[in-house]
Protein backbone atom coordinates (compact mmCIF):
# COMPACT_ATOMS: atom_id res chain seq x y z
CA UNK A 1 0.00 0.00 0.00
CA UNK A 2 1.68 3.48 -0.82
CA UNK A 3 1.65 6.54 1.45
CA UNK A 4 2.96 9.90 1.16
CA UNK A 5 4.98 11.77 4.36
CA UNK A 6 5.40 15.22 3.55
CA UNK A 7 7.75 18.12 5.64
CA UNK A 8 8.43 21.57 5.45
CA UNK A 9 12.07 20.78 4.79
CA UNK A 10 14.29 18.24 4.20
CA UNK A 11 17.75 17.45 3.65
CA UNK A 12 17.85 14.33 1.68
CA UNK A 13 21.46 13.57 1.59
CA UNK A 14 20.68 12.53 -2.35
CA UNK A 15 24.39 13.20 -3.95
CA UNK A 16 24.53 17.32 -4.68
CA UNK A 17 21.02 18.07 -3.25
CA UNK A 18 20.72 20.53 -0.23
CA UNK A 19 18.37 21.97 1.68
CA UNK A 20 15.03 21.03 0.09
CA UNK A 21 11.43 22.94 0.67
CA UNK A 22 8.40 21.54 0.69
CA UNK A 23 9.51 18.25 0.29
CA UNK A 24 7.67 14.55 -0.07
CA UNK A 25 7.91 10.79 -0.75
CA UNK A 26 6.00 8.19 -1.85
CA UNK A 27 6.86 5.12 -0.12
CA UNK A 28 5.08 1.08 0.28
CA UNK A 29 6.05 0.78 3.91
CA UNK A 30 9.41 -1.29 2.41
CA UNK A 31 11.09 0.86 0.16
CA UNK A 32 11.30 4.70 -1.04
CA UNK A 33 9.20 4.88 -4.07
CA UNK A 34 9.98 8.80 -5.08
CA UNK A 35 10.81 12.16 -3.67
CA UNK A 36 10.70 15.54 -4.73
CA UNK A 37 8.32 18.35 -3.48
CA UNK A 38 4.90 18.72 -2.98
CA UNK A 39 4.39 20.47 -5.88
CA UNK A 40 5.97 18.17 -8.31
CA UNK A 41 4.88 14.86 -6.40
CA UNK A 42 1.42 15.64 -5.37
CA UNK A 43 -1.00 14.50 -8.54
CA UNK A 44 0.75 11.67 -7.92
CA UNK A 45 0.19 11.32 -4.42
CA UNK A 46 -2.00 8.39 -2.45
CA UNK A 47 -4.67 9.48 -0.57
CA UNK A 48 -2.42 8.50 2.79
CA UNK A 49 -0.67 11.59 3.39
CA UNK A 50 0.69 12.38 6.83
CA UNK A 51 2.15 15.90 7.19
CA UNK A 52 4.65 16.40 9.37
CA UNK A 53 4.47 20.55 9.48
CA UNK A 54 6.84 23.09 10.30
CA UNK A 55 9.73 20.56 10.79
CA UNK A 56 13.23 19.36 8.69
CA UNK A 57 13.44 15.82 8.25
CA UNK A 58 16.58 13.99 7.54
CA UNK A 59 17.53 9.97 6.51
CA UNK A 60 16.99 8.26 10.14
CA UNK A 61 19.51 8.32 12.04
CA UNK A 62 22.35 5.41 12.73
CA UNK A 63 24.25 4.71 16.29
CA UNK A 64 28.24 3.35 14.52
CA UNK A 65 28.58 2.10 17.90
CA UNK A 66 27.01 1.18 21.27
CA UNK A 67 27.07 -1.61 24.47
CA UNK A 68 23.39 -2.41 24.74
CA UNK A 69 24.73 -5.21 27.13
CA UNK A 70 25.22 -2.24 29.40
CA UNK A 71 22.29 -1.11 29.44
CA UNK A 72 22.26 -1.71 33.60
CA UNK A 73 25.18 -0.05 34.43
CA UNK A 74 23.79 3.56 34.19
CA UNK A 75 24.93 6.11 36.62
CA UNK A 76 27.26 3.17 38.34
CA UNK A 77 30.80 3.80 36.85
CA UNK A 78 33.17 6.92 37.43
CA UNK A 79 33.31 10.19 35.34
CA UNK A 80 36.13 11.90 34.18
CA UNK A 81 39.02 10.03 36.01
CA UNK A 82 40.73 7.93 33.20
CA UNK A 83 40.45 4.98 31.71
CA UNK A 84 41.84 2.80 34.18
CA UNK A 85 39.68 4.36 36.33
CA UNK A 86 37.00 3.42 34.68
CA UNK A 87 36.97 0.41 33.86
CA UNK A 88 37.82 -0.78 37.40
CA UNK A 89 34.31 0.86 38.36
CA UNK A 90 32.42 -1.00 35.25
CA UNK A 91 33.75 -4.13 36.42
CA UNK A 92 32.73 -3.96 40.36
CA UNK A 93 29.39 -4.21 38.67
CA UNK A 94 27.34 -7.39 37.45
CA UNK A 95 28.89 -6.54 33.75
CA UNK A 96 27.24 -8.72 31.84
CA UNK A 97 24.05 -9.73 33.95
CA UNK A 98 21.59 -8.01 31.68
CA UNK A 99 18.40 -6.61 32.17
CA UNK A 100 15.89 -7.04 29.32
CA UNK A 101 13.59 -4.56 30.27
CA UNK A 102 16.10 -1.99 30.40
CA UNK A 103 17.71 -2.60 26.86
CA UNK A 104 14.55 -2.11 25.41
CA UNK A 105 13.80 0.82 27.02
CA UNK A 106 17.39 2.01 25.76
CA UNK A 107 15.92 0.75 22.46
CA UNK A 108 12.71 2.33 22.57
CA UNK A 109 14.17 5.47 23.52
CA UNK A 110 16.98 5.39 20.36
CA UNK A 111 14.07 4.65 18.13
CA UNK A 112 11.91 7.66 19.68
CA UNK A 113 14.91 10.04 18.86
CA UNK A 114 15.07 9.11 15.32
CA UNK A 115 17.55 5.99 15.84
CA UNK A 116 16.48 3.56 13.14
CA UNK A 117 20.02 1.37 12.78
CA UNK A 118 22.88 0.50 15.21
CA UNK A 119 25.95 -1.56 15.46
CA UNK A 120 25.46 -3.01 18.97
CA UNK A 121 29.05 -4.85 20.58
CA UNK A 122 27.92 -7.64 23.04
CA UNK A 123 30.77 -9.48 24.71
CA UNK A 124 28.48 -12.15 26.42
CA UNK A 125 24.78 -11.31 25.18
CA UNK A 126 25.12 -11.56 21.72
CA UNK A 127 22.17 -13.59 20.75
CA UNK A 128 19.63 -12.61 23.36
CA UNK A 129 20.45 -8.38 22.58
CA UNK A 130 20.08 -9.51 18.71
CA UNK A 131 16.55 -10.63 19.85
CA UNK A 132 15.52 -7.79 21.60
CA UNK A 133 16.74 -5.64 19.06
CA UNK A 134 14.64 -7.48 16.23
CA UNK A 135 11.57 -7.27 18.40
CA UNK A 136 11.93 -3.59 18.91
CA UNK A 137 11.82 -3.23 14.92
CA UNK A 138 15.31 -1.58 15.32
CA UNK A 139 17.69 -2.23 12.33
CA UNK A 140 21.12 -3.58 13.52
CA UNK A 141 24.38 -4.98 12.94
CA UNK A 142 24.59 -7.31 16.30
CA UNK A 143 28.81 -7.87 16.83
CA UNK A 144 29.87 -10.74 19.01
CA UNK A 145 33.03 -8.99 20.34
CA UNK A 146 35.97 -11.51 21.00
CA UNK A 147 38.22 -10.83 23.93
CA UNK A 148 40.73 -13.38 25.70
CA UNK A 149 43.44 -15.15 24.57
CA UNK A 150 41.42 -17.98 22.88
CA UNK A 151 43.10 -18.67 19.64
CA UNK A 152 40.67 -20.19 16.95
CA UNK A 153 40.53 -22.99 15.29
CA UNK A 154 40.60 -23.45 11.78
CA UNK A 155 37.41 -23.43 10.54
CA UNK A 156 35.61 -21.88 13.61
CA UNK A 157 32.60 -20.07 14.15
CA UNK A 158 32.59 -16.54 15.03
CA UNK A 159 28.74 -15.36 15.84
CA UNK A 160 25.67 -16.50 15.00
CA UNK A 161 24.63 -17.26 11.54
CA UNK A 162 20.76 -16.75 12.19
CA UNK A 163 19.69 -13.46 10.82
CA UNK A 164 16.66 -10.90 11.01
CA UNK A 165 14.48 -8.97 8.99
CA UNK A 166 16.22 -6.05 9.90
CA UNK A 167 19.45 -7.43 11.02
CA UNK A 168 22.45 -9.53 11.04
CA UNK A 169 25.29 -11.24 13.56
CA UNK A 170 28.51 -10.18 12.85
CA UNK A 171 32.32 -10.45 14.91
CA UNK A 172 34.02 -7.66 16.59
CA UNK A 173 37.24 -7.48 18.09
CA UNK A 174 37.40 -6.00 21.70
CA UNK A 175 40.71 -4.51 21.14
CA UNK A 176 44.57 -5.38 20.47
CA UNK A 177 45.54 -5.47 23.92
CA UNK A 178 42.98 -7.52 25.09
CA UNK A 179 41.88 -10.21 22.08
CA UNK A 180 44.72 -12.45 20.52
CA UNK A 181 45.79 -11.43 17.08
CA UNK A 182 45.08 -14.36 15.21
CA UNK A 183 41.42 -14.21 16.75
CA UNK A 184 41.22 -10.52 15.23
CA UNK A 185 42.47 -11.65 12.03
CA UNK A 186 40.12 -14.76 12.07
CA UNK A 187 37.13 -12.77 12.85
CA UNK A 188 38.44 -9.65 10.26
CA UNK A 189 38.81 -12.66 7.68
CA UNK A 190 35.13 -13.55 8.60
CA UNK A 191 33.06 -10.39 8.54
CA UNK A 192 34.42 -9.82 5.22
CA UNK A 193 33.43 -13.11 3.75
CA UNK A 194 30.09 -12.47 4.50
CA UNK A 195 30.04 -9.53 3.21
CA UNK A 196 30.23 -7.39 6.42
CA UNK A 197 31.42 -4.95 8.91
CA UNK A 198 34.48 -5.76 11.08
CA UNK A 199 34.66 -3.64 14.38
CA UNK A 200 37.34 -2.97 16.60
CA UNK A 201 37.70 -0.10 19.45
CA UNK A 202 41.78 1.39 18.79
CA UNK A 203 43.91 4.02 19.45
CA UNK A 204 41.24 4.80 22.36
CA UNK A 205 43.81 5.54 25.30
CA UNK A 206 46.93 6.30 26.71
CA UNK A 207 47.20 3.12 28.60
CA UNK A 208 46.71 1.31 25.06
CA UNK A 209 49.68 3.27 23.63
CA UNK A 210 52.12 2.13 26.06
CA UNK A 211 50.37 -1.60 26.40
CA UNK A 212 50.92 -1.68 22.05
CA UNK A 213 54.51 0.07 21.92
CA UNK A 214 55.93 -1.67 25.38
CA UNK A 215 53.87 -4.58 26.89
CA UNK A 216 53.68 -2.65 30.23
CA UNK A 217 51.88 -0.18 32.42
CA UNK A 218 49.30 -0.74 35.33
CA UNK A 219 46.70 -1.36 33.17
CA UNK A 220 48.90 -4.15 31.62
CA UNK A 221 49.38 -5.63 34.73
CA UNK A 222 45.83 -5.17 35.56
CA UNK A 223 45.24 -7.05 32.26
CA UNK A 224 47.87 -9.61 32.62
CA UNK A 225 46.53 -10.83 36.13
CA UNK A 226 43.00 -11.64 34.49
CA UNK A 227 44.57 -13.42 32.01
CA UNK A 228 43.37 -11.24 29.24
CA UNK A 229 46.73 -9.37 28.19
CA UNK A 230 47.42 -9.67 24.23
CA UNK A 231 51.26 -9.99 23.27
CA UNK A 232 50.88 -6.71 20.92
CA UNK A 233 54.42 -7.53 19.55
CA UNK A 234 56.13 -4.38 21.79
CA UNK A 235 57.50 -3.19 18.94
CA UNK A 236 57.64 0.68 19.24
CA UNK A 237 54.60 0.72 17.03
CA UNK A 238 51.49 3.21 17.48
CA UNK A 239 48.32 0.88 18.03
CA UNK A 240 46.74 2.04 14.44
CA UNK A 241 50.36 1.02 12.65
CA UNK A 242 50.00 -1.91 15.03
CA UNK A 243 46.75 -3.05 13.72
CA UNK A 244 47.78 -1.97 10.21
CA UNK A 245 50.90 -4.63 10.48
CA UNK A 246 48.14 -7.36 10.71
CA UNK A 247 46.34 -6.14 7.91
CA UNK A 248 43.02 -5.24 9.31
CA UNK A 249 42.46 -2.11 8.24
CA UNK A 250 40.78 -1.66 5.20
CA UNK A 251 37.02 -0.01 3.63
CA UNK A 252 35.18 -2.74 5.52
CA UNK A 253 36.87 -1.89 8.77
CA UNK A 254 35.40 0.66 11.44
CA UNK A 255 38.01 1.81 13.95
CA UNK A 256 36.33 3.18 16.83
CA UNK A 257 37.98 6.28 19.37
CA UNK A 258 40.59 7.17 17.88
CA UNK A 259 41.52 9.72 20.18
CA UNK A 260 45.13 9.42 20.40
CA UNK A 261 46.39 9.29 16.74
CA UNK A 262 49.21 11.28 15.07
CA UNK A 263 49.13 12.45 11.89
CA UNK A 264 50.98 9.59 10.19
CA UNK A 265 48.57 6.91 12.33
CA UNK A 266 45.74 9.39 10.12
CA UNK A 267 47.79 8.57 7.19
CA UNK A 268 47.36 5.42 7.43
CA UNK A 269 43.87 5.34 8.50
CA UNK A 270 43.10 7.25 5.09
CA UNK A 271 45.27 5.69 2.71
CA UNK A 272 43.73 2.29 3.77
CA UNK A 273 40.30 3.50 3.47
CA UNK A 274 39.66 2.61 6.97
CA UNK A 275 36.33 4.18 8.27
CA UNK A 276 36.84 5.92 12.04
CA UNK A 277 33.24 6.22 14.31
CA UNK A 278 34.33 8.60 16.98
CA UNK A 279 32.82 8.94 20.07
CA UNK A 280 33.12 12.14 21.18
CA UNK A 281 30.95 12.16 24.72
CA UNK A 282 31.93 8.62 25.85
CA UNK A 283 35.81 9.91 25.71
CA UNK A 284 34.95 13.16 27.47
CA UNK A 285 32.49 11.43 29.99
CA UNK A 286 35.52 8.97 30.79
CA UNK A 287 38.02 11.24 30.71
CA UNK A 288 39.98 9.81 28.20
CA UNK A 289 40.37 13.48 25.47
CA UNK A 290 39.51 14.47 22.44
CA UNK A 291 39.89 12.93 19.45
CA UNK A 292 41.60 15.28 16.45
CA UNK A 293 38.12 15.39 15.03
CA UNK A 294 39.25 18.05 12.29
CA UNK A 295 42.44 16.47 10.88
CA UNK A 296 40.29 13.21 11.04
CA UNK A 297 37.87 14.62 8.85
CA UNK A 298 40.20 16.78 6.49
CA UNK A 299 42.06 14.22 5.68
CA UNK A 300 38.94 12.30 3.76
CA UNK A 301 38.49 9.34 6.34
CA UNK A 302 35.06 7.93 6.22
CA UNK A 303 34.33 9.31 9.93
CA UNK A 304 30.88 8.79 11.69
CA UNK A 305 29.52 9.45 15.13
CA UNK A 306 28.48 5.83 18.16
CA UNK A 307 27.49 7.20 21.78
CA UNK A 308 29.27 3.93 23.16
CA UNK A 309 27.26 2.56 25.85
CA UNK A 310 25.10 4.03 28.98
CA UNK A 311 27.83 3.11 31.09
CA UNK A 312 29.97 6.35 29.71
CA UNK A 313 27.70 8.55 28.10
CA UNK A 314 24.49 10.71 29.31
CA UNK A 315 22.01 9.25 26.63
CA UNK A 316 22.20 7.29 23.74
CA UNK A 317 20.81 9.86 21.97
CA UNK A 318 22.70 10.91 18.56
CA UNK A 319 21.15 13.91 17.99
CA UNK A 320 23.03 14.69 21.35
CA UNK A 321 26.15 13.63 20.12
CA UNK A 322 26.17 15.78 16.97
CA UNK A 323 25.54 18.62 18.97
CA UNK A 324 27.83 18.17 21.76
CA UNK A 325 30.77 18.19 18.57
CA UNK A 326 28.86 20.40 16.55
CA UNK A 327 29.30 23.54 19.45
CA UNK A 328 33.35 22.51 20.09
CA UNK A 329 34.69 21.71 16.76
CA UNK A 330 37.20 24.06 15.01
CA UNK A 331 36.29 23.64 11.60
CA UNK A 332 33.25 25.01 10.08
CA UNK A 333 30.80 22.50 9.03
CA UNK A 334 28.02 22.15 6.17
CA UNK A 335 24.70 20.91 7.65
CA UNK A 336 25.40 18.36 4.74
CA UNK A 337 28.56 17.07 6.41
CA UNK A 338 27.57 17.04 9.72
CA UNK A 339 24.25 15.33 9.18
CA UNK A 340 25.94 12.60 7.22
CA UNK A 341 27.94 12.07 10.38
CA UNK A 342 24.55 10.40 11.75
CA UNK A 343 23.38 8.84 8.98
CA UNK A 344 25.40 8.76 5.24
CA UNK A 345 29.04 8.16 6.54
CA UNK A 346 27.33 5.63 8.67
CA UNK A 347 25.70 3.98 6.75
CA UNK A 348 28.96 3.39 4.34
CA UNK A 349 30.57 2.44 6.71
CA UNK A 350 28.77 -0.44 8.60
CA UNK A 351 28.24 -1.62 4.61
CA UNK A 352 24.12 -0.52 4.60
CA UNK A 353 23.85 2.71 2.40
CA UNK A 354 22.04 0.42 0.06
CA UNK A 355 19.25 0.58 2.54
CA UNK A 356 20.01 3.46 4.75
CA UNK A 357 22.01 6.84 5.11
CA UNK A 358 20.08 8.93 2.16
CA UNK A 359 16.21 9.53 1.56
CA UNK A 360 15.87 8.22 -2.22
CA UNK A 361 14.35 5.90 -4.33
CA UNK A 362 14.93 1.92 -3.30
CA UNK A 363 15.96 2.70 0.48
CA UNK A 364 14.16 2.17 3.96
CA UNK A 365 11.59 5.15 4.51
CA UNK A 366 12.94 5.72 7.22
CA UNK A 367 13.37 9.23 8.48
CA UNK A 368 14.43 11.34 11.53
CA UNK A 369 13.03 14.99 12.87
CA UNK A 370 15.58 17.77 13.39
CA UNK A 371 14.97 18.91 17.14
CA UNK A 372 14.38 22.58 16.86
CA UNK A 373 17.42 23.05 19.13
CA UNK A 374 19.65 21.94 16.53
CA UNK A 375 17.96 24.18 13.95
CA UNK A 376 20.13 27.30 13.80
CA UNK A 377 23.35 24.87 14.91
CA UNK A 378 22.64 23.10 11.30
CA UNK A 379 21.19 25.96 9.06
CA UNK A 380 22.62 29.08 10.62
Amino acid sequence: MKKCIRAARAVTLQDEAGLTEDFALIHNESEILETGTWSEIKDRAPADVTDLGDVTIVPGLINAHVHLELSHIEGKTVQGQGFMPWVISLLSNSTYDIQDDLISKALASMLESGTVFCADISTNNCARIAELMDESGMGFYGFCEAIGQHIPKEGGAFFPSKTYPLGRNAGAGHALYSTHAEMIRALKKADSAANMPFSIHLAENEEEDQIVAEGTGPFAQMLKGAGLLADCGNKGLSPVAYAHSLEILDKSTLAVHCVRVSESDIKILADTGTNVCLCPRSNDFIGEGQAPWEKIINSGINTCLGTDSIASNHDLNMWNELEYMLKKIKIKMPAQDALSLITKNSAKALMIDEFYGSLEAGKRPVFATVPASLEDLLFQ
